[in-house]
């Protein structure tokens, strides 16, 4: 396939763009310009085709997508981390919801066909009651901030267009995805690096922890972006992606702890309570796995031991 990925220089889009190639697919992967990029990101080399592009800009996507003709858009690009959507919604709302119109204006005027890959998130459900869980595709969606606010009205300009014809969409909701090089202001991966830093005696023996009772839906990023591509084969309407259960975030700090075999002090952080937390969720995996033939392989113990791993190395 012919494959045009947007936010190739996010955690995400990284693991992707290696997946499609191993498959074999021509990809050319959209990154921000190096003024916009973290100063992780601008420490790292691309080594596969990409293209700088400000999904925001009406006229750089038409000239992009024009240009490269791709049977198959999976959009990545966005902003994923709740508190910078709560901190400035009218940004949220350029990158999250004005750039897929964006995209799909494009395709709809060239009338190529191109599917695009919309990745939505599990957040849109909001909070679920313990009597509905697992959560199904026909869960009704009520974002609960303004993140999930913005993926939600992101799904419904991708819906208006599919509507008229000339481009499909599938939109996928993953629930929390997590593997090595993730950012640190994410839960395991803020653990992971502060555990590395300590034992590599950069940072006294206590970690700074928000909510460990929260119960999520974790799943490994390399997992993910398989489902991405068996979507863009065979998928139709709204997938749901993760691992089928909840676990604790007391559990994940549990088995860092034994993984780093560090003896620590917890620290509670007003600063990484979020505020209107829900309990417990987790979804359903009946329809990505009937229609896609996905699931799951990767053992969370594996996924926090090669976070972990990959601070420890950062960390030398």
């Amino acid at each position: 396939m012919r494959a045009l990925v947007t936010g190739a220089c996010g955690f995400v889009g990284g693991y992707l763009v290696r997946h499609l190639l191993e498959k074999g697919d021509q990809v050319l992967g959209t990154v921000l310009p190096p003024s916009e990029l973290s100063a992780g990101q601008q420490e790292r080399r691309f080594s596969f085709p990409h293209a700088v592009l400000d999904v925001s800009d009406a006229e750089a996507c038409a000239r992009c997508i024009a240009e490269y003709k791709p049977q198959v858009i999976y959009h990545l690009a966005g902003i994923a981390f709740v508190p910078e959507a709560e901190a400035d919604f009218p940004r949220t709302l350029l990158v999250n919801v004005a750039a897929i119109d964006n995209i799909f204006r494009v395709c709809h005027l060239l009338e190529n066909g191109t599917k695009v890959v919309l990745i939505s998130s599990g957040e849109v459900y909001g909070k679920v009651r313990a009597a509905d869980l697992p959560v199904t595709e026909s869960t009704p969606i009520a974002p609960t901030n303004n993140y999930s606010l913005s993926k939600a009205m992101g799904e419904l300009v991708a819906q208006r267009y599919a509507r008229q014809g000339h481009s499909e969409v599938v939109i996928l909701r993953p629930f929390n995805h997590i593997g090595p090089g993730q950012n640190n202001r994410f839960v395991a991966s803020s653990f992971a690096w502060q555990l590395a830093r300590m034992a590599r005696g950069k940072q006294e023996l206590c970690l700074q922890v928000g909510n460990l009772e929260a119960r999520r839906d974790f799943s490994d990023v390399r997992d993910i972006v398989r489902a991405y591509r068996l979507a863009a084969l065979n998928g139709h309407g709204v997938y749901n992606l993760g691992s089928g259960k909840a676990v604790s975030i007391r559990e994940i700090l549990h088995l860092l702890l034994e993984i780093s075999g560090l003896d620590v002090r917890l620290k509670p952080d007003p600063a990484r309570m979020r505020p209107s937390e829900v309990p417990e969720i987790y979804t359903s995996l009946d329809k990505a796995r009937r229609e896609l033939g996905w699931q799951p392989q990767i053992e969370l113990r594996r996924t926090l031991s090669d976070v972990y791993h990959y601070w420890l190395q950062a960390a030398s």
